[in-house]
């Protein structure tokens, strides 16, 4: 396994969810006095190259973060980049999970094992909890992600045709091919099915076909993918000492989600864990990603929404049509990957459209509820101007979807640049590296074109706007860029210089409103 892990580095982005900052006000919810991301140690079974933990440790200076990873090639590319940048608060060491010594790692308040748990063996899985249990301080934090039962069996049957199609086949290379051409045969043959089932597989098929190579071989070709029920994973936990916090999806903890049959079937179980296995087997969830702590603390099961009021909030959200700031009429935002999201109450919609105007910066939610009330009154909706309480339901709600984003500590960057925009040496490191994507100040990951991982490449401080255009103009003119969509075939002289530019300006607006300018 380690040979297809070297031949094939696993492509890793940065995970919002598996962030300290995150994990912290998770654990500050359920009563739990988590580090402050800002100060804290970390540590990642299995980091791979390092796209997760080396932008964590980019900012946030003056915290410590260990990755232990397998294969020697995935820590030797990431520790290129540390030593290129440099940094001096992570350690990327090629390890073994079987062979740590908790004594010598030391303490952790975040431990993060994203992607390992489902594809090792029975004894690794104990290992990681063992190193969980030995290694968390006492208030500190687990992330652990897995395959669950019994949402993944559907998943699994793709696992079974891809494991069949590729049996005689070696190499990453042709793995992949022969994979490719397994999911298009069965896409074809599924066109106009209608059982569930099908249209379930259908989804998940175009998901593959579109997704890095990597995914698709190590998720579905990995010699290990293991699926638990909730309950499984749970008691083995509970074996080490360990105990449920909560998911980083935290609107999966309440039935509120399900259809009203649903709540009432499942209203007479009273233990909460009970509650959360069944509400698996009405999802059929195929996925989780739990937070544990040791089983020494004391939890609030009743989340504190004193303590979530106390946050600072950002959002990465797009509104859809008009804002309906004097009236509850449902309306739409997007994510990034443009998914909607309905919003009804004005002074939700307010506060969205303050975020998205501000945004990285994070006002607290003093500062959040003022201007969506100012805002709320001066669109004629007076009435909702003062429904302090219901913004602080809704608000609950769109972070329980991480819609929003809570965090302890304030950002102050606006979305600005200046004369001469510079990027951090992150950003300019990863698009030279030819990395798909660069992480964001939110630590999300924002994809590239070859355009805009050039414009990346070359905003060093040292160029105007203008000279930037001139720059790129001149390379796409030389046929080495391409324009995003290939117009410049269609363009020329001034209608291209026109065009350069305002593409330059409009992702000039992107990495300044996710944090990549300096």
């Amino acid at each position: 396994m380690v040979d297809f892990y070297d031949e094939l580095a696993y492509e890793t982005n940065p995970f919002p969810e598996t962030h300290p900052g995150n994990l912290a006000t998770l654990g500050r919810l359920f009563g739990i006095p988590t580090a402050s991301p800002q100060q804290c140690r970390v540590l990642e079974l299995g980091s791979a190259t390092g796209g997760n933990l080396i932008p964590m440790a980019w900012h946030l200076p003056h915290s410590e973060f260990v990755g232990v990873e397998l294969s020697g090639a995935q820590v030797a590319i990431g520790q290129r980049i540390v030593e290129q940048l440099p940094l001096q608060n992570i350690r990327l060491d090629v390890g073994d999970i079987l062979e740590i010594d908790p004594a010598a790692l030391g303490q952790f308040d975040y431990i993060i094992a994203h992607g390992v748990y489902s594809w090792v063996p029975a004894v690794v899985r104990e290992k990681i909890l063992a190193v969980a249990r030995e290694c968390l301080t006492p208030h500190g934090l687990a992330y652990i992600s897995y395959n669950l039962l019994p949402g993944w069996r559907m998943r699994g049957s793709l696992r079974d045709l891809l494991l069949h199609a590729t049996r005689e086949v070696t190499g990453a290379a042709a793995k992949y091919r022969a994979a490719i051409a397994a999911l298009e045969r069965l896409q074809q043959a599924l066109v106009g099915a209608e059982a569930d089932s099908q249209r379930y597989v259908q989804k998940e098929i175009t998901y593959l076909l579109g997704s890095h190579p990597s995914y698709l071989l190590h998720e579905y070709l990995a010699g290990e993918n293991n699926a638990f029920l909730f309950s499984e994973f749970l008691a083995d936990a509970q074996r080490h000492e360990l105990q449920y916090v909560c998911e980083t999806d935290l609107h999966t903890l309440f039935d509120t989600t399900l259809s009203g049959a649903a709540q009432a079937a499942l209203g007479d179980i009273e233990d909460p864990l009970q509650h959360e296995q069944w509400m698996d087997f009405v999802r059929m969830r195929a996925f989780r990603k739990s937070v544990l702590c040791r089983a020494d603390v004391t939890l609030e099961r009743a989340v504190d929404v004193d303590v979530f009021t106390e946050f600072f909030y950002s959002a990465d959200l797009r509104l859809k049509g008009k804002a309906n700031l004097s009236n509850t009429k449902p309306v739409a935002f997007l994510t990034p990957d443009n998914t909607e999201l309905t919003v009804t109450h004005p002074l939700s919609k307010a506060a969205l459209l303050y975020l998205q105007e501000v945004h990285p910066y994070t006002p607290d939610f003093n500062e959040l509820y003022a201007h969506a009330a100012e805002r709320v009154r001066d669109a004629g909706g007076k009435q909702f101007a003062n429904a302090r309480s219901e913004l602080v339901s809704e608000w609950f709600s769109l972070y329980s979807y991480r819609a929003v984003y809570g965090h302890l500590h304030p950002c102050l960057i606006k979305p600005e640049w200046s004369e001469r925009p510079e990027v951090s040496a992150l950003a300019r490191l990863q698009a030279a590296e030819g990395w798909q994507s660069v992480a964001s100040i939110r630590h999300q990951a924002l994809s590239l074109d070859d355009f805009s991982s050039r414009l990346l490449q070359v905003l060093d401080g040292t160029h105007t706007v203008p000279e930037l255009t001139q720059l790129l103009c001149e390379e796409v003119t030389g046929g080495a860029l391409p324009i995003p969509g290939g117009k410049q075939a269609q363009t020329g002289g001034k209608g291209l210089e026109k065009e350069i530019a305002a593409n330059v300006k409009h992702l000039l607006s992107v990495f300044a409103r996710h944090g990549l300018l300096v």
